[in-house]
Parts: C-alpha cells; sequence; structure tokens
C-alpha cells in the first residue's frame, strides 16, 4: 500500500493482493484514525458481501470469486472497543460482458488490481456502542 497525507486526511493506493478492510484497518491503528469517510475506486476479488438479517439479529454473506470494477465504495472508520473499525459497503460489477452487479456490507475482498482510496478525517467521536434491539453495534453521537 502507498500513502500521502492530504489536507483533511489520506490518499491510499491498495496493490494486488492486499485485503481491504485488514489493510485500512492497520493503517488506521498505524496513523492512530478512529474516526472518517471514505470512497474508493478499483478492482476486487474473493469477495464477502452481504446483508443484515434484521430478523435473525445476524449477517448473511455469501462468497463472490469476481474479479468486479468496484462501481461505488463508501464507508466510516468508527471507534469500537478503543480500536478503528471499518465498516464499508460497495457495488460491484463483473469483469464480464454481463457487467452484473450486486451491493452490499463488505466482510472482506481481495484488491484484485488496485484500489483507490480517499480517506477523510473526521473531527467528531464516531463511537460505536451494542444496541439490544438490532443487536448491532451502532454510532451514538451523543455518548
Amino acid at each position: 500500500m502507498q500513502a500521502v497525507q492530504i489536507h483533511n486526511g489520506y490518499f491510499l493506493v491498495l496493490a494486488h493482493g492486499e485485503e481491504l478492510i485488514e489493510t485500512v484497518t492497520k493503517f488506521c491503528e498505524e496513523t492512530e484514525m478512529h474516526w472518517g469517510q471514505f470512497q474508493a475506486i478499483g478492482a476486487v476479488e474473493d469477495v464477502d458481501i452481504g446483508y443484515y438479517d434484521l430478523e435473525n439479529k445476524r449477517y448473511m454473506f455469501q462468497r463472490e470469486d469476481g474479479p468486479f470494477e468496484v462501481a461505488s465504495m463508501d464507508g466510516n472508520i468508527s471507534e469500537y472497543s478503543e480500536r478503528p473499525l471499518v465498516h464499508a459497503h460497495a457495488v460491484l460489477s463483473q469483469c464480464d460482458e454481463t457487467l452484473r452487479c450486486i451491493g452490499g456490507h463488505i466482510k472482506s475482498a481481495r484488491v484484485a488490481l488496485t484500489l483507490e482510496l480517499c480517506l477523510w478525517h473526521v473531527s467528531q467521536p464516531l463511537l460505536r456502542e451494542s444496541d439490544e434491539e438490532t443487536g448491532l453495534n451502532l454510532i451514538d453521537l451523543n455518548p
């Protein structure tokens, strides 16, 4: 991964084979960035993508080999148990003539070619707390 500091954050370029969530989490730990927002484009493969089943209070994931173009990826960095937590959603387009798209919560994804990610610092603490009603760790802006 390459990184350069910009006015209010960082621009990251992830290389072929790097795991998205793991790499961004490690970068945030090393730079002590616990609150942020990001967008990314590029290509990924070996993706675990899914959704949250509210009725059963659990994530449902499926494995997709890819490769996929990252048509859109958005996410945030919040703090949970005093560590940065990467939360990412994406729309991914199949790299073939069908251009089939899938979208959802990204549990893991490996960079297929490159992934260009702009990470902006958020000055407001984004702290996650366990929510009994949903079973999720939700951001609480008024802890």
